[in-house]
């Protein structure tokens, strides 16, 4: 996982916080899937699953590949099934297979 700078790390925080959530996509959108799995953890479990929603569709199924499997259940608890198949069909068919 990668190191997320402090200073960034405060920031998105901060974005989340006062719930600039369109700021907050945009930022997210810009990070590789490491870096997104290292915002993920920055806040709260129960912010876990609404951030994940923001994250661009494509990013979304990078980052779930490089989270961890306890937060993969946590988020697949969270999904609907529409949101589940959507992340199904953006993996690799060996990363879903994983899954």
């Amino acid at each position: 996982m990668s190191q997320i700078d402090t200073a960034f790390g405060t920031a998105i925080v901060r974005l989340w916080e006062e719930k600039k959530y369109n700021t907050l996509r945009d930022v997210l959108s810009t990070l590789q899937p490491p870096q997104a799995v290292g915002v993920l953890l920055l806040l709260p479990e129960t912010a876990l699953a609404p951030l994940f929603r923001l994250l661009p569709k494509e990013l979304a199924a990078e980052t779930f590949v490089e989270m961890e499997a306890d937060q993969q259940e946590k988020l697949i608890r969270s999904f609907s099934d529409t949101e589940l198949r959507s992340v199904l069909d953006e993996l690799y068919v060996d990363d879903a297979a994983d899954l």
